[in-house]
């Protein structure tokens, strides 16, 4: 293998073992195993059938940012995110977003540049959700009287900033597309004329994949659907809480949920190994340590939730990257 691909793998599975160790350090195993089996696996699967929901939605709101481009059909898209997913699940450096870019471009003709940015917008309103949820959960804990670590708060901030930052970097670019194109051909001026007018070429795509930000209509369905995601996942999450039946009384588990949410996707973001598995367990324990739940307990519901989603998304990605003929190895976005 090439060090220069080493050293960073190297580097996600050192972030593995440190945040596993971080979730799984004050564990007793033999509960651990007692849990696990006495949980309420009809929950478990009503949690997974909120999740797979979500992906139908995500696939929706897909549908509406192409929706400027190109109208394709909620059944050519499924496959695409799926098979993304699970390339996240199986690769590292998370190369499923640039296989969704590049299935979509080939099979529907369309710029894999401009594909590829319509992905990076839904990431940017997924963040925007992150604020919204973990807001929410702040706001349901003033009535419960529970004030949350610095830590949580210190990561709303961090959120607003990243997120917020990220989504008025792609507003301006659609809105100042000419001056931002006018820079980038000042730049490239001293390389050679092909290669400084692919960058040409994909910057405009690129800006194409954007335009659903254009539309109040869009962006308002847009959101609604990004809600309607979150919604689930939350929705999933309390249902893990009451498989395990941790936080008892209705209205911590509804603080509770919320506060996973945001948080376990904020873990994921760590570029650990394939699938987020660490960060997503350390994540798991440090949202529901601020309600008070012992480790043992709060490692249980997240290595489970983390179990369900990452078989059942990694199950269906294989079947359809099997069903198209797809290989595993890492596309390239290449207009």
């Amino acid at each position: 293998m090439n060090p220069r691909r080493l050293l960073p793998l190297a580097l996600s599975f050192l972030l593995t073992a440190l945040f596993l160790a971080l979730a799984l350090y004050r564990v007793d195993f033999e509960k651990l195993a007692h849990t696990l089996i006495s949980a309420d696996y009809r929950l478990i699967a009503l949690a997974a059938l909120c999740w797979l929901t979500g992906y139908g939605l995500r696939t929706a709101r897909w549908q509406k940012f192409l929706a400027p481009t190109k109208k394709i059909p909620f059944a050519r898209l499924f496959s695409p995110l799926i098979i993304g997913f699970a390339f996240n699940n199986l690769l590292p450096g998370r190369p499923g977003e640039f296989a969704r870019a590049y299935l979509l471009g080939t099979r529907e003709g369309l710029s894999k540049t401009m594909a590829l940015a319509t992905i990076v917008a839904e990431r940017v309103a997924d963040g925007m959700m992150v604020i919204v949820f973990l807001l929410i959960a702040l706001g349901a804990s003033i009535p419960l009287r529970l004030v949350f670590p610095a830590g949580v708060q210190t990561l709303v901030a961090l959120a607003v900033i990243l997120f917020g930052g990220a989504l008025a970097g792609l507003l301006l670019l659609l809105a100042r597309a000419d001056r931002v194109l006018t820079s980038v051909r000042v730049v490239t001026r001293c390389l050679p004329g092909a290669l400084a007018a692919r960058i040409e070429k994909m910057l405009n795509a690129f800006v194409v994949g954007l335009h659903a930000f254009k539309s109040a209509g869009q962006v308002a369905a847009i959101g609604a659907l990004s809600l309607g995601v979150w919604s689930l996942d939350a929705l999933a999450y309390f249902a893990m809480l009451c498989a395990f039946g941790a936080l008892p009384d209705v209205s911590w588990r509804a603080a509770a949920a919320p506060l996973m949410t945001g948080i376990i996707n904020l873990g994921i973001m760590i570029p650990a190994a394939p699938g987020g598995l660490g960060p997503y367990e350390a994540a798991g324990v440090f949202a529901l340590a601020a309600f008070g739940v012992n480790p043992t307990l709060a490692a249980s519901i997240a290595l489970s939730a983390h179990a369900v989603q990452y078989f059942m998304v990694t199950g269906l990605g294989l079947f359809f990257t099997w069903r198209a003929g797809i290989s595993l190895a890492q596309p390239q976005v290449d207009d």
